[in-house]
């Protein structure tokens, strides 16, 4: 599969990684955690902006005092404002977690944010939300309940629990499920989510409004820093860390909805199709994706360059995924 180009685009950090990538206002807004290494207590919040040819237009850094900033997540609100979202941990001097919450900031313009905001549940890492009409749905998992919940409402007003254990240990017998994405697509939800026990195969939910139940279809598959993009009505693009020989990489992938909905035998092989594998390896993946203008913009990080971890932008034609 070609693809146009791939950029570095974050290098500013000696750890630079966990990206999400959101189109606002004709230019593409990339956040990422900025730090000394992936556990340090120094997690701060990068946000790069770039034109749609991946020229770098601004930057800036987001950080609290004594607290590491994980794992960011951008979304456009219903009124057309960029929200931030981040999992905030708590250190003491030696980097011991105090506590843990979730976080958001607002911004009207991109270059300036508001305060911060908790929200969700203490101890529930929210991992990112997508909207629906005026609401945002969203995962959180706690590994100690090996769970996932479904939370709902806005960040910045009034953020619950809509559904309990959605995706658990106890209920469906898959151990530690966790990083997730979710695309609504005629108000059918489906779900992405990374597993990390016994077999550490992703798990593909689909669920119908209200979203209270679920049926989950074992993909077979590793699958780490999903991101999920709807292509059309028919067909759902697959982000993240992927096993290739003995390699991880981060791969992008397709999903034939219709085949979903005929697979009665389950036959996995036949669901998921692997297209290509971006310039990675080491430590990499955790992408975000954007579709603009028949265009896939794709944020990632890899140290394929120097045993660096660095952010980095790739852009290719959508056709090739259809």
């Amino acid at each position: 599969m070609h693809i146009n180009w791939t950029k570095k685009i974050g290098d500013k950090g000696i750890h630079n990684a966990f990206t999400d990538l959101c189109e606002f206002k004709e230019q593409l807004f990339c956040c990422y955690r900025e730090a000394k290494n992936h556990v340090s207590a120094d997690g701060s919040i990068r946000i790069v902006t770039s034109d749609l040819s991946g020229k770098q237009i601004g930057s800036l850094k987001l950080s609290e005092p004594n607290t590491d900033l994980r794992d960011p997540k951008l979304s456009i609100t219903p009124k057309g404002n960029l929200l931030l979202i981040a999992y905030a941990r708590l250190t003491d001097i030696n980097n011991k977690t105090l506590s843990t919450r979730n976080l958001c900031w607002v911004s009207q313009t991109g270059k300036s944010w508001s305060s911060n905001t908790e929200f969700a549940d203490k101890g529930w890492w929210l991992w990112r939300v997508k909207w629906l009409n005026d609401m945002a749905y969203g995962f959180a998992y706690n590994r100690r309940a090996n769970a996932i919940n479904l939370y709902k409402g806005h960040p910045k007003r009034s953020f619950h629990l809509h559904q309990p254990s959605v995706l658990s240990l106890a209920k469906h017998n898959k151990g530690y499920p966790n990083e997730s994405d979710l695309v609504f697509i005629n108000n059918t939800a489906f779900a992405l989510v990374r597993r990390d026990a016994d077999t550490y195969s992703a798990q593909l939910g689909v669920s119908h409004f209200p979203y209270k139940k679920w049926q989950w279809t074992d993909l077979k598959a590793y699958i780490g820093g999903p991101a999920m993009l709807k292509i059309n009505e028919n067909t759902l693009l697959i982000a993240g860390r992927v096993v290739q020989g003995k390699q991880l990489v981060t791969g992008l992938l397709s999903l034939n909805i219709d085949t979903l909905k005929a697979n009665k035998l389950n036959v996995v092989s036949k669901l998921l199709k692997l297209h290509t594998i971006l310039p990675s390896s080491g430590d990499n993946s955790y992408p975000g994706l954007v579709l603009k203008n028949g265009s896939l913009y794709v944020s990632y990080y890899s140290s394929h360059e120097s045993n660096k971890t660095n952010v980095y932008l790739s852009k290719l034609n959508v056709s090739q995924f259809l």
